[in-house]
């Protein structure tokens, strides 16, 4: 089982999310993702966020930022997502050779993939108790 992480940063007021213009796999491509990666053989899920994020879009944050609210799985795999709040969201930019921006919540761009229309209001909402991560399974 392949287990992978990925993960927004929202502004403080909860306006503004990172986001990452993907180049791979070929399935993303072009399309816009939260931003992440696979964990590593012995790393703990929560410190693969934060080392992804701190990789891909340059700002590093503790651990302990990154809070869980849902995971994805499939066939072989099992995504991690994560939120954090923080306005050092306007030091994030493109380190390695995929796009980081920020996007405005409410005018999400036509390129997300299309969980994420309903993962970022997911991550949003204070009225969900987001204290366990939301079990989701792919269907096939």
């Amino acid at each position: 089982m392949q287990h992978f992480v990925n993960g927004f940063l929202f502004s403080a007021d909860r306006t503004r999310v990172a986001l990452i213009h993907k180049n791979r796999p070929a399935w993303q491509a072009g399309r816009i993702n939260g931003i992440g990666g696979k964990v590593e053989a012995g790393e703990e899920n929560i410190d693969a966020m934060a080392r992804e994020f701190a990789e891909e879009a340059g700002v590093t944050l503790p651990p302990e930022a990154w809070h869980p609210f849902a995971t994805l799985g499939g066939e072989g795999f099992v995504i991690h997502f994560y939120r954090a709040f923080s306005d050092r969201i306007d030091e994030a930019r493109t380190v390695e050779t995929e796009e980081v921006a920020i996007y405005p919540v409410d005018d999400l761009p036509k390129e997300v993939l299309p969980n994420l229309r309903w993962l970022i209001p997911m991550a949003l909402d204070e009225k969900i108790d987001l204290r366990e991560p939301v079990q989701i399974a792919e269907v096939q």
